[in-house]
């Protein structure tokens, strides 16, 4: 959700000197982001007395909207794998490596909460009986450092969850890389790399097969490491071919219990992951997908996600006090909300977004040394 347009420098594992986006992770990514749009809007009631009246294979979408979610991290998982895995690893590369990601994501996402705040002040002011948002100093600075969840405070927006555990993947899975001492002039990377990320799935699986439900610290990344790890097989198995019984198994594991346990977020995962393994082996991740209005949503996907929920609330609330409700009313503010939505994401990803972008990619990996 939060990682920038997709870029690759390979195809079928060979290193070209053109610049490929990845087409298809563009479009999940605006895919996952506008499911997550429509689920709120639902969960937040807006369209209580529309949805009785859709067809139940739409409702069952509606409903299983957050499952975006999942096709977020398993991407993450895709797109971080390629950004680390022709790097000479080093601690020195990693901590550059995470300023990076801190440059390319905080800007927005500090935005996200001053305008969730802002909302939530603006809207306890003018709407009858609604209470102001209780929030603190504390709060706030453990927002801006994605360590709400660590230090048990209340999330602000209930999207801002999945930042805390974005961040947390990256740091971990580029440690592995950098205590493995990952080398791309090495066969598989070297024998240490491949074997401690092998040892990490095998420990994910432990929370997709029920056999540990806790995350072992408040707002700890291991129930949903799997999802971003199965991202970084399936990327994995396309660079080394040799590799692609492994991701089957582990797909296929995670697939198999979560059908048994009836746990939707593992199975959305699972087939995200094997819809990257096709693409990739048939070169389609390149023009999947392509089309330009769902490029333009994986574009703007992070602003979008981060912004849309004080969005839907205040046009559904104003909406409602302008016209009244009616189940016609409810369909047509919520396209208005969903227009509102992608109008501010696509501000914010001019405004904020890009030069943040622009801004992370002048931190060089490799500083030259004078």
């Amino acid at each position: 959700m939060n990682s920038s347009q997709s870029d690759i420098r390979c195809q079928n594992g060979s290193a070209t000197s053109a610049t490929r986006r990845f087409v298809f992770v563009d479009a999940l990514r605006g895919i996952a982001a506008l499911a997550v749009v429509l689920f709120h809007a639902l969960e937040g009631g807006h369209i209580a007395a529309l949805v009785k009246v859709f067809p139940s294979p739409f409702s069952a979408v509606l409903e299983n909207g957050s499952l975006g979610v999942a096709i977020f991290f398993v991407l993450s998982g895709f797109v971080i794998a390629h950004s680390l895995y022709d790097e000479k690893m080093r601690w020195s590369l990693l901590g550059r490596f995470m300023l990076r990601r801190s440059i390319r994501l905080d800007p927005p996402y500090w935005s996200a909460i001053a305008l969730t705040l802002a909302f939530a002040m603006l809207s306890a002011r003018i709407v009858p009986g609604k209470l102001p948002l209780q929030f603190s100093f504390a709060q706030i600075l453990a927002h801006m450092f994605y360590l709400q969840d660590i230090l048990r405070y209340t999330n602000l927006s209930s999207v801002f969850w999945t930042l805390c555990l974005e961040v947390q993947f990256y740091l971990v899975y580029a440690a592995l890389l950098t205590c493995s001492r990952n080398d791309p002039n090495k066969r598989l990377q070297g024998n240490y790399t491949l074997a401690i990320l092998c040892s990490a799935c095998l420990l994910s699986l432990l929370w997709p097969m029920g056999m540990v439900t806790s995350p072992l610290w408040p707002g700890g990344f291991l129930p949903f490491w799997h999802a971003f790890l199965l991202g970084t097989a399936a990327y994995w198995s396309w660079r080394n071919p040799t590799l692609l019984p492994f991701f089957a198994v582990f797909a296929l594991l995670i697939a198999g219990f979560a059908i048994f346990r009836g746990e939707a977020f593992s199975l959305a995962s699972a087939l995200t992951a094997a819809a990257l393994s096709i693409v990739t082996a048939t070169r389609r991740i390149y023009t999947a997908f392509g089309w330009r209005w769902l490029q333009f949503l994986g574009l703007i996907s992070y602003s979008l996600y981060l912004t849309h929920n004080p969005i839907t609330g205040a046009v559904f609330r104003v909406g409602y006090i302008l016209t009244g409700r009616t189940t016609s009313l409810e369909a047509v503010w919520w396209l208005v909300s969903i227009g509102c939505c992608v109008l501010v994401a696509a501000g914010s990803w001019w405004l904020i977004e890009r030069p943040s972008i622009k801004f992370a990619r002048k931190i060089s990996l490799h500083p030259k040394v004078s």
